[in-house]
């Protein structure tokens, strides 16, 4: 059994990210912006999201995450989905290749239909650029 969520602000909230931090998460988008800059204003230790691009064919989301902190298992139906990895250490599960830790310069790639699972790890938060289509839809495992 599974749920669909295609509204990037729901599915980030339902991953623990702070409401109150959401309410500003369109502040930066189609802007030029500098992460030393939104942690200056929204915190090194706290956890948040900024969309930074959104247009018809793509979107682009900031996100810091403290450690052990990161997403639900998940997959895209519908459009493949790329990282770069800006700050910090993280893991990544995904299906068909196992657990592969990644660090600040590594870009990742998961392709459409893949299931895969994020989390930060280390010792300091962790920043990742998320890009794919805009309201990608997110398919997660319910409980049955």
């Amino acid at each position: 059994m599974s749920k669909n969520d295609s509204n990037v602000t729901s599915v980030l909230a339902n991953d623990g990210l702070s409401t109150e931090k959401l309410a500003v998460f369109h502040l930066y988008e189609n802007q030029s912006v500098n992460l030393d800059h939104i942690r200056d204003l929204h915190g090194y230790k706290d956890s948040w999201a900024f969309r930074i691009a959104y247009n018809d064919r793509f979107g682009g989301v900031i996100i810091q995450q403290q450690p052990g902190e990161g997403n639900r298992k998940h997959y895209h139906p519908d459009a493949d989905e790329n990282w770069v990895i800006m700050d910090g250490d993280w893991e990544w599960w995904v299906e068909g290749i196992g657990t592969k830790k990644v660090k600040t310069g590594d870009i990742v790639v998961v392709p459409q239909n893949t299931w895969h699972l994020i989390k930060c790890i280390g010792d300091k938060p962790g920043v990742r650029y998320a890009i794919t289509m805009p309201d990608v839809n997110h398919v997660y495992e319910t409980e049955q």
